[in-house]
């Protein structure tokens, strides 16, 4: 049995299920070449169904990560705000008049869409409420048999947060959060106000932010703004900061008198925007740290499970697995819209259709691969001087380039999914140099000095980093480092003396674990620094891409399978 599983608004993607066992998983902008791509995921059901060798005809259900139909609630929710804000309604109308009209009305149209682009079927179309989609997307993919299960994110069709719990094949929900109260829409209003864009998926910058400012505008926010309740739950007062006026860029004067005036895009950050996003950033963590409180006592777990788009942000992440009265901790890759797909799927799977749970998400790379003769293609179309290495070599001469201060474009097998390039589409470089981040940023990423550039490390030396054994596969996590290791790696520890690490495990990825070994047995250090193959794109998709951006790059060599590039700017 076949069943696909779509998200067709923001980071639209499709993933393909074979006798309940992922068989696919891809984000349309990896192919379109959109960031947060909004629309239906055409290529990415065309890779999905090209990696299992089917037509749509073959494929039984079809399932979506939303109900179109449920618009009471936000309709209910912004008719009363005509009297008390009108520049409100008005945003807020005009943004659901074009999805009605958009989005909304092509969801009920997905047989249509599906037959004419991939001709006929007769698959069941089912439509999974987005946050159980969430939910069931960390459920059922995690090793849990029962385990808590908390979404956050901006909204679903109303809700924003939900407490559920799941055991077996069925999740129970127990709590929700409906809108205006949105720990996403607050998190996102703030980053507009930083001067950034919550359309562009800006949110992780004030994350990163965060860490070089003092949370002086906390109690204010606590107190005011973001609200805990006694029943695990959170109040918003939208006439502070509302999502949809920050997309315009408008704030009322009740936060600007407090936090200060707007940044535009283009000013200068001082040290009162770093507290701003200090404060936002402890805000939402104390808050979610107050709904765990609560879930553990509603269900007396010692398994949590996360997803949503809020679950991306690692800092907050970190002291979850830290300080919450839970135990163990899964967090879907994808834990963002995209994982709406394969939630869909997981959902009708298990909870509607029964079926047993074979599943389990080991790893992250489920998209499509290359073959050599196709890189060697690449390279050659734009007459790049290249070298086919034998297959054992590959680590270890990445390694060595490493190690003598080379930065390398690594492209290996099947593409990530999810936000996050976890050593498949990869820039990588020496950690050891503490200087490397500035030339990265110069000669590579463009991107502000307060962002932090992640570690790869071996899953095994996680103690000698960070006091204890750390699963963190994902990249996900945001933990301090051992205080004699930090100048070890300086590359690669924040201003703060935390680092967000990439566990590698033999086992899941043999052949990043051994260049990371092999970088280990020259340097000492079982670290390299990574971060995504892109420049102000999304990340390589194809052989293609990953030629284009590297030449775009001013990175050493690139890494094509097995096929080793050196820039033909830097040859020497």
């Amino acid at each position: 049995m076949y069943v696909l599983g779509l998200t067709t608004m923001g980071e639209s993607a499709a993933a393909l299920f074979w006798n309940g066992e992922l068989v696919h998983a891809a984000e349309e902008e990896r192919f379109s070449r959109t960031k947060h791509h909004v629309g239906f995921p055409y290529e990415a059901v065309r890779s999905c169904l090209s990696s299992a060798g089917v037509a749509l005809a073959e494929v039984d259900h079809i399932t979506h990560y939303w109900r179109p139909w449920m618009l009471g609630h936000r309709i209910g929710h912004t008719i009363p705000i005509l009297l008390r804000h009108p520049r409100l309604f008005q945003a807020r109308a005009k943004r659901g008049a074009q999805q009605v009209g958009g989005h909304y009305r092509r969801m009920f149209q997905l047989k249509t869409i599906l037959s004419d682009a991939f001709g006929e079927h007769d698959a069941s179309i089912h439509y999974v409420e987005h946050h159980l989609g969430h939910a069931a997307s960390a459920y059922y993919a995690s090793p849990f048999e029962s385990a808590a299960i908390l979404t956050l994110d901006g909204a679903g069709e109303s809700t924003t947060t939900m407490a559920s719990y799941g055991e077996g094949n069925r999740i129970r929900v127990l709590n929700r959060v409906k809108l205006p109260h949105s720990l996403g829409q607050f998190y996102s209003a703030a980053t507009n106000f930083l001067g950034f864009d919550m359309f562009q998926g800006d949110e992780y910058k004030v994350m990163g932010m965060a860490a070089y400012g003092e949370p002086e505008y906390y109690d204010f926010l606590r107190k005011n703004v973001l609200v805990a309740n006694g029943s695990g739950a959170f109040h918003l007062d939208i006439s502070y900061m509302d999502h949809h006026l920050a997309k315009h860029h408008e704030y009322p004067e009740k936060i600007t008198s407090v936090f200060g005036a707007p940044r535009g895009p283009d000013e200068e950050i001082t040290q009162r925007h770093y507290n701003v996003a200090a404060s936002v950033q402890k805000a939402l963590e104390e808050t979610v740290l107050h709904i765990l409180i609560d879930l553990k006592k509603r269900t007396g777990e010692k398994r949590l499970c996360l997803a949503g788009g809020v679950a991306l942000n690692s800092v907050m992440n970190g002291r979850i697995l830290r300080e919450s009265p839970f135990d163990e901790l899964f967090i879907q890759p994808a834990a963002n819209d995209a994982g709406g797909a394969l939630g869909s799927a997981l959902y009708v799977l298990h909870h509607k259709l029964n079926e047993p749970r074979r599943f389990t998400m080991r790893d992250a790379y489920l998209g499509p691969s290359y073959s050599t003769e196709r890189c060697i293609a690449a390279a050659r179309a734009k007459k790049l001087a290249h070298e086919e290495l034998p297959r054992a070599s590959v680590a270890r001469t990445a390694a060595r380039a490493l190690a003598d201060g080379k930065i390398l474009a690594w492209f290996q097998g099947r593409m990530e999914f999810g936000p996050r390039a976890l050593g498949h589409r990869s820039f990588l470089a020496d950690p050891r140099n503490g200087k490397m981040k500035e030339i990265l940023n110069e000669r590579i990423k463009q991107r502000e000095p307060f962002r932090p550039f992640a570690p790869s490390m071996l899953e095994e030396a996680t103690p000698r980093y960070f006091g204890a054994s750390v699963d963190s596969p994902y990249m996900l996590l945001v933990l301090p480092v051992s205080s004699d290791k930090r100048d070890e790696i300086p590359a690669v520890v924040h201003v703060d003396g935390t680092a967000r690490p990439q566990t590698v495990s033999k086992e899941t990825e043999p052949l990043y674990w051994e260049l990371i070994h092999a970088f280990e047995q020259i340097s000492g250090v079982p670290v390299v620094l990574n971060t995504s193959f892109n420049i102000q794109e999304p990340i390589v998709c194809s052989p293609e891409e990953a030629v284009d951006t590297f030449i775009r790059s001013s990175v050493d060599a690139l890494v094509l399978e097995n096929i080793w590039i050196p820039h033909p700017d830097r040859r020497n």
